[in-house]
């Protein structure tokens, strides 16, 4: 079964999306990189989502997103 992953990660003190084959941003916080995130999990409607977003310490936590 497909599963997508979209990671909120900083890289280079800028906020992106990351994904297989997929790099949006740079954005200047990490809430507008979310917001993007969200947006995308919410175009797959019947596809399962994965975010991971890192926290101040560098950490990834997983969440499905609510739809």
């Amino acid at each position: 079964m497909i599963e997508v992953h979209y990671g909120v990660v900083r890289i280079d003190s800028r906020w992106n999306v990351i994904s297989e084959g997929l790099r949006l941003g740079p954005y200047d916080t990490a809430e507008e990189a979310e917001k993007v995130a969200r947006q995308l999990a919410a175009q797959a409607p019947d596809v399962p989502v994965r975010l991971h977003l890192q926290d101040e310490t560098g950490q990834l936590r997983q969440e499905e997103p609510s739809r």
